[in-house]
């Protein structure tokens, strides 16, 4: 809060809207999706299941499930001026600016809103989530000079995404841990990109627009792309070997060590868990293990001395451990921040559908602090 201003900088502490897809408890660090725990979800489910769960509000029977799963299949096709769209974008630009202008030419097809037709913007949003992996998979494809691989229809999500990604069908062991990291990004309360999805979508703009818009908001430095600052970080480290004296001199500059602390966790981000349990268990299998030595002393090393000076200190977050997760499935790190997307787009569509059951477009006021009577001056007589 600005105590000078009377106005809550960047809405911290403020409560904009009310939900029911998820809720995080900072203070206990737990998550949870329409009051399931994420561990339970990550060990037991799908990111098709929590993806039906999320918009639908229940878990689905095993037809259901059945139907959505099929009803996504179908959808993975891109649209042909989607495809011409990734093709015209120069292969330098981010691919996440592409996603944006992807995503957005969805909407040269998409039906405009009617909020009174609740199975049509869902049928909408299970499109989208569908097109979004393979067009995020087609860009990184272009980047490097690839021919796009089309979607086998036979493949779970997870599977067909690293799929398309790669060119190969992948191990089951490694497709499951993908699945499992999406289940782990799909929603979290209201970050800042699903609540810039959901102020456009109070206009009542097209899903596919909306969901535009949260991904530029996911594309910002200080929202999407933590885990490529980690691996950065590792690879700046040199070896597991000179991690303690990193984190050392760290600790005494006051310098960031970047996938530690969060703006709502208070303790343990109950995501990193999971995911440096399944980090342990692909590591084992592979010959490069030094970018995972490196984090886990490092997570140990910050831990262990923290613990030291304060009992509330930071804790590693859930994008600590991601990066080094996809590194070792052989995904590069600028495609780590599009697959954040490849996730987070049910939740968006979830919050959007949501919110539109009970619409008003968002429109806060402002805390007026310029000149109150000022008079215009010629420009010959300004200085």
């Amino acid at each position: 809060m600005s105590e000078e201003h009377g106005f809550s900088k960047g809405l911290a502490g403020v409560v904009a809207d009310a939900t029911s897809v998820s809720q995080v408890q900072g203070e206990v660090g737990r998550l949870i999706y329409r009051g399931i725990s994420i561990e339970e979800l990550a060990e037991k489910s799908t990111y098709e299941e929590c993806a039906f769960f999320s918009l639908y509000g229940k878990m689905p029977n095993q037809n259901e499930l059945n139907k959505f799963t099929t009803e996504m299949k179908a959808s993975r096709v891109l649209p042909k001026a989607v495809e011409a769209v990734i093709s015209a974008a120069p292969r330098s630009a981010h691919p996440m600016a592409i996603l944006q202008a992807a995503i957005s030419a969805i909407g040269f097809e998409e039906h405009p809103v009617n909020l009174k037709n609740e199975e049509m913007n869902i049928h909408s949003a299970t499109k989208i989530i569908s097109q979004l992996a393979t067009a995020v998979a087609r860009i990184s494809r272009e980047r490097r000079g690839l021919e796009p691989v089309a979607p086998n229809t036979d493949l779970s999500h997870a599977e067909n995404f690293l799929y398309m990604l790669n060119g190969e069908i992948p191990n089951k062991d490694e497709a499951r841990m993908f699945d499992v990291a999406l289940i782990l990004h799909l929603d979290h309360d209201f970050n800042a990109s699903t609540f810039a999805a959901r102020v456009v979508a109070s206009t009542e703009a097209k899903l596919s627009l909306s969901i535009s818009a949260a991904i530029g908001a996911l594309s910002g430095p200080l929202h999407g792309g933590a885990n490529e600052k980690v691996l950065e970080m590792a690879d700046s480290i040199g070896a597991p070997q000179n991690a303690k004296a990193w984190v050392a001199n760290a600790l005494a500059t006051k310098a960031k060590v970047m996938g530690f602390g969060h703006r709502v966790y208070r303790t343990m981000d109950p995501r990193a868990k999971v995911l440096r349990g399944m980090l342990e268990k692909l590591v084992a299998t592979k010959k490069e293990k030094d970018t995972y030595e490196t984090l886990r002393i490092v997570h140990d090393t910050m831990i262990e001395e923290l613990s030291k000076t304060s009992k509330d200190y930071i804790w590693p977050n859930v994008d600590f451990w991601s990066g080094a997760l996809y590194r070792l499935m052989g995904i590069e790190s600028i495609d780590f921040t599009p697959i954040f997307a490849v996730s987070r787009v049910a939740g968006w569509s979830s919050h959007i559908i949501e919110m539109w059951r009970d619409n008003r477009i968002y429109r806060p006021a402002a805390k007026y602090i310029g000149p109150a009577d000022e008079k215009y001056v010629d420009i010959k007589n300004r200085k």
